[in-house]
């Protein structure tokens, strides 16, 4: 089976697109909805409305990208399509846990490269909050791309 290109990119497009979007956003609503003053005068962020700004960013996201984005591709050509995405992040999260890449100026580059991934940053949150290695939370994060397939055609 031969995938032609335009329909092999349209995942990674698409989550770029998700993750500019769902980044601008977040940073919006960060700043209007969920930034809280404790009693001592810290001004810090609510988690909770954190959550479900990124919940509901990730299922519009996954509604919308099935719905619209990939309802006319095969499950086949979904899945290599997401690979691509899913194997770029797993490359970033390999590349920082094995070089320890969390500091610094290469750690910045991760965090714009990262943006790609900001519509779906609600599975490794919710995974950090049940204590899961914040090295696996990473890594099944990297896979969300995944969840397209359910949208596509069996054949």
């Amino acid at each position: 089976m031969k995938i032609s290109n335009k329909i092999l990119w349209k995942a990674p497009l698409f989550c770029i697109l998700a993750g500019v979007i769902a980044f601008n956003a977040v940073v919006y609503l960060i700043g209007r909805f969920m930034v809280v003053t404790l009693p001592d005068g810290t001004i810090t962020s609510d988690s909770t409305r954190e959550l479900i700004v990124y919940g509901a960013i990730f299922i519009v996201t996954v509604i919308v990208g099935g719905i619209v984005f990939f309802r006319k591709m095969t499950r086949k050509e979904i899945f290599f399509s997401a690979s691509i995405v899913v194997a770029i992040g797993l490359l970033m999260n390999v590349l920082q846990w094995a070089f320890n890449l969390t500091t610094g100026t290469v750690a910045v580059f991760f965090i714009y490269a990262s943006r790609i991934f900001d519509w779906s940053s609600i599975v490794p949150l919710l995974l950090y909050r049940v204590n899961v290695n914040l090295w696996l939370g990473a890594f099944i994060g990297s896979l969300t791309p995944y969840l397209f397939i359910l949208f596509g055609k069996k054949e």
